[in-house]
């Protein structure tokens, strides 16, 4: 993918942030059904099988069975091709939480845990991939580990984009409404820390397409790395600057506010990311400097 098409992804995901927004506002009652996606399908699925007679209830009780052991046979599949890692083992714990929670919304008449379904069973999944892309990032060569941070940095920057769209489009409503003051400064600081990052994964992902084609690290790509780690260190202290001038400003005007308090928060994304891009990108120029030594020495 080329640096072109990434910025119109994430000018199409900003859209579809803002749209997202202004649909959920048009639709309040949509929330309801996103949430019930995908464990209250499935749940609602299962009891209407259950309810058409004894043969369609053994068959339910059969898909309940089979659905929770999905992420255990994608275990005992990856055992048949080596020997599973520490992490692989979390997909026998994630069966059992599927097996746990579908059983407690499917014992609910009013089947009121589909969030819990997804909340317990997304908590182990989402540990086990990220467990799992560490493990790549650790183990492979230079080359993958360049496709693999591109993928990163895509779904960073996608993401960032669409939390970009929602929050210009949540910001441009409480205008139009009413002016809470404290309610426009975090959206506000949260669609500039957005944008930051956004231009960061920009700047990133033109770092990767300067590798040699086997990861190698060139002149171009070192200077890009330089580029982008004096980027990094305005982009944190930018951070840090809009999310300290959006709290003084919400104490500021409390006494307006229709609450007698404020939420007073660290913007921790951003900063990790500010942070992982610094160390990244020194790391880079401070390994090729070592590897011309070495070459030198030679």
């Amino acid at each position: 993918m080329t640096l072109r098409s990434f910025k119109l992804l994430t000018a199409l995901c900003a859209a579809a942030g803002a749209a997202c927004f202004a649909l959920l506002s048009a639709m309040p009652e949509l929330i309801g059904v996103i949430l019930a996606v995908p464990g209250g399908l499935i749940v609602e699925l299962l009891w209407a099988m259950a309810r058409l007679g004894e043969i369609w209830r053994a068959a339910a009780i059969a898909l309940y069975v089979l659905i929770s052991l999905i992420p255990a046979a994608a275990l005992l599949a990856v055992s048949r091709r080596r020997k599973p890692y520490a992490e692989d083992w979390l997909l026998a714990l994630l069966s059992a939480a599927l097996f746990l929670l579908m059983y407690r919304a499917l014992d609910d008449s009013a089947y009121i845990n589909s969030l819990a379904l997804q909340a317990g069973s997304l908590a182990v999944l989402v540990t086990w991939l990220a467990l799992r892309l560490l493990r790549c990032f650790n183990a492979s060569d230079n080359a993958r580990l360049v496709k693999l941070s591109k993928w990163a940095i895509t779904l960073i920057g996608l993401l960032s984009g669409f939390a970009a769209g929602w929050q210009l489009a949540a910001a441009v409503a409480q205008l139009l409404t009413s002016l809470w003051i404290a309610l426009l400064a975090d959206g506000v600081s949260a669609l500039a820390q957005s944008g930051i990052v956004i231009y960061g994964c920009l700047l990133a992902y033109e770092l990767s397409l300067s590798f040699g084609p086997g990861g190698e690290l060139s002149d171009e790509a070192v200077d890009m790395a330089g580029r982008f780690y004096r980027y990094s260190a305005r982009a944190l202290t930018a951070v840090l600057l809009i999310g300290m001038a959006a709290n003084l400003l919400k104490l500021a005007f409390i006494s307006s506010q229709p609450s007698s308090s404020v939420n007073v928060s660290l913007p921790l994304t951003p900063l990790l990311f500010c942070l992982a891009a610094l160390i990244i990108s020194r790391s880079m120029a401070a390994h090729k400097r070592l590897r011309d030594d070495n070459d030198l020495f030679v």
